[in-house]
């Protein structure tokens, strides 16, 4: 049972590693992706793509994915088109062909820190977490609604990577800051109202990350999904090896 359990152990390791690493060796940046609050259109999310490829970026988009709270697993795919050299920058609530309602589950919607307000997502909680609401909201608004994680895909057209496929995976718990950065109007676990990061300074992050030339690699497993595949491989060999003693 001791060789199992260091078996266990040692494919835990030996997974963490492993995908925590793909992707990351080798990587050639082409271009950066900044993030920024209520920075031109009120309380809502944007993001501006700095394209420094010389080339055209082509059948760019977005996957987004829900990781926390109410949007938890929750997805939604957004084309942008193509984007030219410079910067181009995309509002929540006026991205192209998805839709913009402040409403339950929506990750593209304008306002998206405040869309479960008069559900019963809301939090009874004057304080918002103990904290303070945000100057100008308040508990009416406070959920835990969730973080949203990035892919971004594209393939260049002309200059130096011409046909070359880019990409850039990050979120606001991970990103090239190597912190936190609230560019959604939500605190690190998610919660809407927060005094630090539902505020309205119109301030750019800076690059919350890089965009690389390849493909993105394979999901890292969260911790909960990675425990089962551990729990998975250990019931198969306790199997076998009951199999193999009763020969």
């Amino acid at each position: 049972m001791k060789r199992l359990g260091s078996r266990i152990a040692a494919l835990a390791l030996t997974l963490g590693v492993s995908m925590a690493g793909l992707g990351s060796a080798h990587a050639t940046t082409v271009a950066t992706v900044s993030g920024c609050y209520d920075c031109g259109v009120f309380d809502t999310a944007s993001l501006i793509f700095n394209n420094t490829t010389g080339g055209t970026l082509t059948n760019a988009q977005i996957a987004l994915t829900g990781y926390q709270g109410q949007n938890n697993g929750l997805s939604a795919t957004v084309l942008l088109g193509n984007l030219g050299t410079g910067s181009t920058q995309f509002f929540w609530g006026n991205l192209p062909n998805v839709s913009s309602a402040t409403s339950p589950g929506n990750l593209t919607a304008y306002d998206y820190d405040d869309e479960y307000i008069d559900t019963s997502a809301i939090i009874n909680d004057p304080t918002c977490g103990g904290g303070g609401c945000a100057p100008g909201g308040g508990a009416q608004w406070y959920a835990q609604v969730g973080n949203f994680s990035v892919t971004f895909t594209a393939v260049v057209s002309g200059g130096l990577y011409d046909g070359q496929s880019v990409y850039s995976v990050f979120s606001p718990n991970s990103n090239a800051t190597g912190g936190f950065v609230g560019w959604e109007g939500l605190d690190p676990s998610g919660y809407s109202e927060s005094p630090l990061y539902d505020v309205h300074t119109g301030v750019v992050t800076g690059d919350l990350a890089n965009i690389d030339l390849g493909v993105p690699p394979p999901p890292v497993p969260e911790p909960t999904e990675l425990a089962l595949m551990i729990f998975g491989v250990g019931m198969l060999a306790t199997m076998r090896r009951r199999a193999r003693d009763h020969k």
